[in-house]
């Protein structure tokens, strides 16, 4: 394969170099004409003077006559006669007193901005009987746009004359590099552009040019051809290797047992295995529209986990894994376990700035996920009321108060129901786990889903936790006394009997009586217990701290 014709003539470098050659000698041409203005703009100033002194010489005795009788007549035929001179404008003859005895000007065109000043000479008179006796002056005054005209002309010749000989140094200088440079380069420009990329033809050295620069310039060309077909060997024979390579790894990425994808730095899908789609739940044909949508988004249920994971892979330049929920496609909870690593450009793996693309691996663990939740649930419901125990009502409130601002409020309301030992006693242990369940439930009624919870601490003694509610707030009145009327009314027992129980709540809010769950815990049971003391059945507020 031949390489596209060039986008300029072939001659152009000859071309660009004769334009060069031009360009230079133009600045030349016209600092030379500048200069020669300046030189024959002076010497017609010391031409005119000297005509003018001239002038002054030839008429002197007739008007140091004329001027001594006070002859007007006489002098001013004189003056005639030097105004019709070419370089001459005006003459003045005064009297040694000042008295203007002669004054005539030749009119001229009016003078641009650019005319020069006028030139003038004065010569003072003596008495044509007494030298030593000044008996007035004679002034002459140049015409300048004769005197500039002069310049002009001599400076245009001149410059001319620069100009023909600067063209022809320039010419000549082209000629020549041209014949020993520029020429030799084109011929071998073309003859590379016809050569197919590995060939074994070789550039010839230009005639006279073995020994110099150019000599060496195409032998260096022959190196480079030689190398460059060498490498295209090479090359071949590297790509059928690596074609074979590519093949392998590609039967192993799409064989994976493992979901295998790559993302850009900003979660967008470049490339995944069938595995991978197989695990997120979408069909093999519906990769494309992954590549165009936001795959975080569409694949993951908290894509911010996962983006976050990302960002700190690349921060760090490791690996990083986590356990991440998928978005619901078929209404079930599905998770992954997740590896996350920032692949770098080549010769950039020191710099942890430059990550070009993430890897990711993914893993199937819903079932384990699954039995973890079924596990972790277990050990933190109560057994008998299904109620938070302990242990899940600490995880529950833990990260209510840890979350910012720590100004929201949260309210703890710790209940103990008055008489549940007399049931016990009365009527046994078990009719004392159905008052315990029944009471539960009602407490589940009476709480806000998805933002209160109620706990089983122990025995009969409960925790409902209202979110956001202050101290002052109507609604945490109102809720503390529909607790207080559900828990007094009577629980029905098998054989048509009843069980009768009361029920003592202390309250604290968080941040106003504490910020540390143990703070507040302490709080609402010393407000129960002063509930109790008083008289029981009721309701109070513990302190401000």
């Amino acid at each position: 394969m031949t390489l596209p014709p060039p986008s300029l003539p072939h001659r152009g470098l000859q071309r660009r170099l004769l334009g060069w050659f031009v360009a230079g000698a133009l600045p030349v041409v016209l600092v030379a004409g500048g200069f020669a203005y300046h030189l024959e703009d002076r010497r017609s100033d010391s031409e005119t003077r000297r005509t003018l002194q001239d002038l002054v010489s030839a008429v002197e005795r007739t008007v140091q006559i004329g001027a001594y009788s006070n002859d007007t007549v006489l002098l001013g035929e004189v003056a005639g006669g030097l105004v019709h001179h070419p370089r001459l404008q005006r003459v003045l003859v005064q009297a040694a007193d000042g008295q203007v005895l002669v004054d005539l000007s030749r009119p001229v065109a009016a003078a641009g901005a650019a005319a020069a000043p006028p030139l003038q000479i004065s010569h003072l008179l003596a008495s044509p009987f007494d030298a030593r006796e000044v008996i007035g002056r004679i002034e002459l005054t140049a015409d300048p746009q004769a005197r500039q005209r002069a310049a002009r002309e001599g400076a245009l010749r001149l410059a001319a004359a620069l100009m023909a000989q600067t063209l022809l140094v320039a010419v000549l200088l082209y000629a020549v590099v041209a014949r020993l440079v520029s020429g030799p380069i084109v011929r071998i420009a073309e003859a590379l552009r016809g050569m197919s990329p590995g060939t074994a033809a070789r550039l010839p050295v230009p005639a006279g040019h073995q020994r110099d620069e150019l000599g060496q310039l195409v032998g260096g060309a022959n190196a480079l051809l030689q190398a460059s077909e060498q490498a295209l060997v090479r090359e071949r024979a590297l790509r059928a290797e690596i074609e074979a390579m590519e093949a392998q790894y590609r039967q192993i990425f799409d064989s994976s047992s493992a979901g295998i994808f790559v993302l850009t730095p900003e979660g967008r899908l470049v490339n995944s295995n069938p595995t991978a789609l197989r695990v997120v739940g979408w069909p093999a044909h519906g990769e494309p529209p992954l590549r165009e949508a936001d795959f975080l988004q569409a694949v993951f249920a908290q894509p911010q986990q996962m983006r976050a994971m990302i960002d700190r892979a690349m921060a760090e330049g490791r690996t990083l894994a986590a356990d991440l929920e998928l978005q619901p496609r078929d209404q079930a909870p599905r998770w992954v376990h997740c590896l996350v690593s920032p692949q770098r450009a080549a010769g950039a793996a020191q710099d942890l700035a430059s990550p070009t693309l993430v890897e990711a691996v993914m893993y199937d663990v819903t079932e384990r996920i699954r039995g973890e939740h079924a596990a972790r649930r277990q050990a933190e419901l109560d057994p008998l009321t299904g109620l938070l125990n302990r242990a899940g009502f600490l995880r529950f409130v833990e990260p209510l108060l840890a979350r910012a601002p720590a100004s929201l409020p949260l309210a703890l309301l710790y209940i103990d129901l008055d008489g549940f030992k007399r049931v016990n006693d009365e009527l046994g242990h078990a009719a004392g786990d159905q008052v315990l369940l029944a009471c539960a439930l009602r407490m589940k009624h009476l709480v806000r889903r998805g933002s209160d919870s109620v706990a089983r601490l122990g025995g009969d003694e409960f925790v409902v936790v209202a979110d956001g509610l202050a101290p002052d707030d109507p609604a945490l009145a109102r809720l503390s006394a529909q607790l207080l009327h559900s828990l007094c009314e009577p629980v029905s027992m098998p054989e048509g009997r009843q069980a009768r129980l009361g029920a003592s709540i202390g309250i604290a809010v968080s941040p106003h009586h504490g910020l540390a769950l143990e703070t507040l815990l302490a709080a609402a049971d010393a407000a129960m217990y002063e509930v109790k003391r008083t008289g029981k059945n009721s309701f109070a507020m513990a302190g401000r701290q």
